[in-house]
């Protein structure tokens, strides 16, 4: 199911929940009327969820545009032989059919993805596969004046997989092709668990590190 479809089944809920719990019949607004976006009683937050839906779809639909960009531009030895696309209920299937009782960096449960989409309505999200192996999954956000593109969450899933080495390299072709559609000028890989990821991740060009202050952690930054 998209976020959208879960956000207006959310405004459906509220509606019909509204109808059936008014006392009389007089404070009863007619069920039609009960069903739409302008509820007189709660305009100001259906209004607010509205906008809050129309975000989420022209960020999905740039976050597309984002995946096809990097696809077309992929090395020529990985063109045809992976696929970009969103994390959708496809992906959570195949991270829960996982055996994630291999090596993990980190023990993220991907399912919070879909809050985070909803929560985060300009994020960009990113799964790729070899096949129908799941490869990777990263997922990321702009920063609150949209100036930068962080990368929240990234994690390959199995080493061994064709193409493993790739992964990353990939990964930020689509963000980079991302933040340039949404007028973004910085890339940020936030929080780097070690050493050796700030110097792998450091490798790959034009990233420097940044110190953690006031509540935000050390992150590595590159200017597009």
């Amino acid at each position: 199911m998209r976020q959208t479809d879960v956000l207006l089944c959310a405004l459906f809920a509220q509606s019909l929940r509204s109808y059936f719990c008014a006392k009389t019949t007089q404070t009863k607004p007619p069920l039609r009327t009960a069903l739409t976006y302008t509820e007189v009683k709660s305009t100001k937050g259906i209004e607010m969820q509205v906008s809050h839906i129309e975000t989420i779809n022209k960020y999905e639909k740039l976050g597309s545009q984002a995946r096809d960009m990097a696809s077309r531009n992929l090395p020529r030895h990985l063109l045809g032989k992976i696929a970009l696309e969103a994390i959708d209920h496809k992906a959570l299937a195949a991270f829960k059919s996982m055996d994630l009782a291999q090596e993990r960096s980190v023990s993220w449960d991907w399912n919070f993805s879909s809050r985070y989409k909803i929560f985060y309505p300009k994020a960009f999200d990113l799964s790729v596969w070899h096949g129908s192996t799941l490869c990777s999954m990263t997922l990321g956000r702009p920063t609150y004046r949209g100036t930068a593109m962080r990368l929240d969450f990234i994690e390959r899933f199995n080493k061994h997989v064709l193409f493993a080495n790739d992964m990353f390299p990939v990964s930020l072709l689509a963000y980079e092709a991302y933040a340039r559609l949404i007028g973004a000028t910085q890339i940020r890989i936030m929080d780097p668990l070690n050493e050796k990821l700030v110097k792998y991740y450091s490798s790959h060009g034009g990233f420097s590190l940044r110190p953690g202050k006031q509540g935000v952690p050390h992150y590595l930054v590159k200017n597009l």
